[in-house]
């Protein structure tokens, strides 16, 4: 079989917004490129000319969005703008559109688009909300709730990061392949340890990132023991987030790649208490460098699968800091080990992706 056309679609686009949704999409994007053609269909987040190429990737910018949030929450009308934008792009004669499932409504288009290009639709799933969407938007999370369950009954390949997800999609009755996150493996082997820092928090800068309960952990330890923290990341609650760090934390913007593997590497800890979690790849990478990871056991938190590998999912704030206490003790499993991760090195999850896509083809 010839070189695919491929679409990812996704309105935040690495490298200009970080996250984990982004980071899959690009680190699968930039190997299959090598070998197919590939299309990122996003919002325009660069200044020159509709189309962006990067790393063997062609960005389609289809509007000019920037907030993707409103009042802390996820925007429905960046949505609803970016899902009616992106239309007329996927009109183009794709092999195989692979769109994110949240924010939901370009999922709609992305099947529109199938239907009348006949293209291979996969549609990947970093979470499922269900009735967490009443705790998220109140009343009106009736109508994500019954947007989200539509999604999941359209007639596509449905992918899962996690398990945790996986389970939540099949509970709705939506037949789901899991293909996890990944790690840039040869790279973290080529980094030396920075020491900067001790203890270690990165993320979006947003609620359910449990960033306070970072703070309040790392208040109560430095009664105890002295070291470094850091909190690494952007988003909404930035602002709130510095201030409650006072002094005794840093707060830095997010770093490239060799810079955070270099902080990893030197820290004794990486605390993501997350009380949703669609994967958790920062944690992953801290597993990666050899670094122990510490969240929550949270029943949305699918970071606590990865934090059994190395690490420990806490029941409670007190079994954080108990946990803590034991890694700065030196306490945590006497030295720092490696874990097997080829599993989810990015190469063989593009290799992964890219079966499942030729695969797809095949399927009528």
């Amino acid at each position: 079989m010839s070189g695919m056309r491929i679409a990812y679609v996704y309105d935040a686009a690495y490298p200009f917004v970080k996250g984990g949704g982004e980071k899959r999409i690009y680190e699968i994007a930039r190997r299959l490129s090598k070998k197919h053609e590939v299309d990122w269909i996003t919002l325009k987040w660069w200044e020159d000319g509709n189309e962006f190429f990067g790393d063997g990737i062609r960005y389609i910018g289809v509007g000019e969005w920037k907030n993707l949030y409103a009042g802390g929450r996820r925007s429905i009308s960046e949505a609803i703008y970016f899902g009616i934008k992106a239309l007329p792009s996927l009109l183009s004669d794709y092999d195989v559109v692979d769109c994110t499932a949240f924010p939901y409504f370009p999922a709609f288009s992305s099947r529109f688009s199938s239907i009348v290009k006949k293209s291979k639709l996969f549609i990947t799933w970093h979470e499922v909300w269900d009735d967490y969407w009443y705790e998220y938007l109140g009343w009106k999370g009736f109508f994500g709730k019954i947007v989200e369950r539509r999604v999941t009954r359209l007639k596509a390949k449905h992918i899962a990061v996690s398990k945790l997800t996986a389970e939540m999609l099949e509970s709705k009755g939506c037949e789901t392949i899991t293909v996890p996150n990944g790690v840039n493996l040869d790279l973290i082997e080529s980094i030396r340890p920075s020491g900067e820092y001790d203890i270690v928090f990165a993320g979006r800068l947003i609620e359910e990132k449990g960033v306070d309960l970072f703070i309040q952990l790392c208040k109560i330890l430095s009664k105890d023991f002295d070291f470094k923290a850091v909190i690494i990341g952007e988003g909404p609650l930035k602002k709130e987030i510095t201030e409650k760090a006072e002094q005794k934390i840093e707060v830095i913007p997010f770093v490239d790649e060799e810079r955070f593997y270099s902080i990893l590497k030197g820290a004794k800890l990486f605390v993501l208490p997350s009380r949703r979690e669609g994967f958790g790849i920062s944690a992953l990478e801290a597993i990666a460098c050899s670094t122990p990871v510490l969240t929550l056991k949270h029943p949305m938190n699918a970071a606590r699968e990865i934090a059994e590998m190395y690490g420990f999912a806490a029941g409670s704030f007190e079994e954080m800091v108990e946990f803590g206490r034991k890694v700065l003790k030196g306490n945590f499993w006497g030295e720092k080990v490696k874990v097997d991760l080829q599993e989810y090195d990015w190469g063989r999850i593009a290799e992964k992706m890219e079966r499942i896509y030729k695969e797809g083809m095949m399927v009528e």
